[in-house]
């Protein structure tokens, strides 16, 4: 079995505002003092970045620089298509043609950047790419304009990353679901796009994280996973396995049976808590959860999950966990 590559987004370390508090629960870092702060935390060897708001043409080589002198590694660039007030009525399916071009051209200057980084991995969310009442979309074309111009971003060569999200800050995300997210994949007819499984948007979308990953995984487009908890009502970001734990585990039996070679990125957001604390703990739960799979021994869940006894399973993990 593969030693897993953990990775973490740089925004654990931003000051976490909220609507009711928009300057954050801390005070700004700057990006280098956020990538020395990671590249403390033990068994970490990837970091997640945001193109342009953390890094772009400007700051390429200085950050460059950094990453070097800390042995880490760029697993992913994101782009950000959602926080500037020229998106809000879309990006890449905006029914403006320029505001499409300037989206389209986005990524494509991102994904230079991704590459100049020694990245493949090149993401997309589309908060903004939605609607909020009924008859306010033309939902085919929308999804054609989506398709087009994912086309063309993937034109580009790299992965490709589309991370779906049932809503926020839309009401209604039109890349809600692991289901439409692999459509538009297949759709655009392009092998180097792929799937970004958020579990939190998962979770939310009412999905078992287990099931969608093994969905992704068959079709050969789950490209990258941002890992984190909630409550399945809202995208809370928080400490990976502090709710569900026992998903957790059936999650990372399959990502491991199925071969998932990709990294084990941290998408958290740690309001009060400290972000350093909060990723080594997130880390060591993954690393306790596969642990935990060699304790109850994985041809004795796979027997079970062949049997399908539901009362079966549940004594086989609780003696094995709770006893």
């Amino acid at each position: 079995m593969k030693e897993k590559k953990f990775s973490l987004g740089v925004w654990a370390f931003s000051p976490c505002g909220d609507r009711f508090l928009t300057i954050g629960y801390r005070p700004e870092m700057s990006l280098e003092k956020v990538i020395r702060e990671v590249a403390t935390i033990d068994d970490l060897s990837g970091v997640e970045v945001g193109y342009p708001g953390d890094v772009n043409e400007n700051n390429l080589d200085y950050f460059r620089e950094i990453i070097k002198e800390t042995g880490l590694v760029v697993s992913m660039v994101g782009v950000d298509l959602t926080g500037d007030r020229k998106w809000q009525n879309g990006s890449l399916s905006s029914t403006n043609p320029e505001i499409r071009k300037e989206a389209v051209e986005t990524c494509r200057s991102g994904i230079e950047v991704a590459k100049q980084l020694g990245c493949d991995l090149f993401n997309i969310w589309l908060g903004q790419d939605g609607y909020d009442y009924p008859f306010q979309s033309n939902y085919p074309k929308a999804w054609d304009l989506l398709v087009d111009s994912i086309k063309e971003v993937a034109k580009t060569g790299v992965k490709v990353c589309l991370e779906y999200k049932p809503k926020e800050p839309r009401t209604h995300s039109y890349i809600a679901t692991v289901g439409k997210a692999l459509l538009i994949a297949h759709e655009t007819g392009k092998s180097n796009v792929g799937v970004t499984i958020d579990v939190g948007h998962a979770l939310a979308a009412y999905e078992s994280m287990a099931e969608s990953a093994v969905l992704c995984m068959r079709d050969g487009r789950l490209f990258h996973l941002h890992l984190n908890d909630n409550y399945r009502l809202w995208d809370d970001d928080m400490i990976v396995g502090s709710v569900h734990t026992i998903e957790y585990l059936e999650l990372i039996y399959w990502l491991e049976k199925i071969g998932y070679d990709g990294w084990y990125s941290l998408d958290i957001y740690p309001y009060r808590e400290n972000p350093l604390e909060a990723s080594r703990e997130s880390i060591e739960m993954l690393k306790t959860l596969s642990k935990l799979l060699d304790k109850i021994g994985r041809k004795n869940l796979e027997k079970a999950i062949e049997e399908g006894n539901p009362a079966k399973i549940q004594k086989l993990l609780r003696e094995k966990i709770l006893q």
